[in-house]
């Protein structure tokens, strides 16, 4: 099977197709994995470790990985999860929205949730989804075989974000500025010392 008819596939939620596979969920250990990222008196969300979970996710989803992807977080409009550039090699996602999440004491496991599925949405873009319904059914799709239903990243991943996280439309929207880049992001695919 081709990509593009993988992609089709997994865009194919609405009529009732099949699971990605029988074991997907089991070969994965995403759902204990994500879990585990949400230990510890940490303030901070490992997003280099999140990101791993999100590639192997896709890889075991769709077989294909794209490496050497970085990470940064800027001030961005509310109704703005994160972007990634055609062509580019950065995914940029809304700081505000993040520290809105904290602001709000949302448990870690529940942010980190939010950006394993804000990072696989971009992630995909960056694969060549570049068609928007498909990358979120494809996000669902994916997050709906790996997590079981009421898990965080299976409530945000299946739907609208902002359905989940209403008052996310009230953090105060950004114009792009204030851009952090993360350091050590995707880090598991560097095989030289930097």
């Amino acid at each position: 099977m081709n990509f593009l008819s993988q992609i089709e596939e997994l865009a194919d939620v609405g009529r009732g197709s099949a699971p990605l596979g029988p074991s997907a969920r089991n070969s994965m250990d995403i759902p204990s994995n994500l879990s585990r990222l949400s230990g510890g008196n940490s303030s901070g969300t490992d997003y280099n470790s999140i990101f791993s979970l999100v590639r192997k996710a896709v890889k075991t989803a769709l077989g294909k990985e794209r490496v050497g992807l970085g990470l940064a977080l800027a001030d961005l409009p509310s109704q703005l999860g994160a972007f990634w550039e055609v062509g580019g090699n950065y995914i940029v996602m809304n700081k505000n929205i993040l520290d809105a999440l904290r602001y709000a004491n949302r448990p870690k496991e529940e942010i980190n949730s939010f950006v394993f599925v804000i990072l696989m949405h971009e992630y995909l873009h960056s694969l060549g989804v570049l068609d928007e319904y498909k990358a979120r059914t494809m996000t669902a799709r994916i997050c709906a075989t790996i997590f079981e239903e009421g898990h965080p990243a299976y409530e945000i991943g299946t739907r609208d974000p902002w359905q989940v996280y209403p008052f996310l439309l009230q953090v105060p929207s950004g114009n792009g500025e204030n851009l952090k880049i993360i350091g050590n992001f995707d880090s598991d695919t560097v095989s030289y010392i930097m």
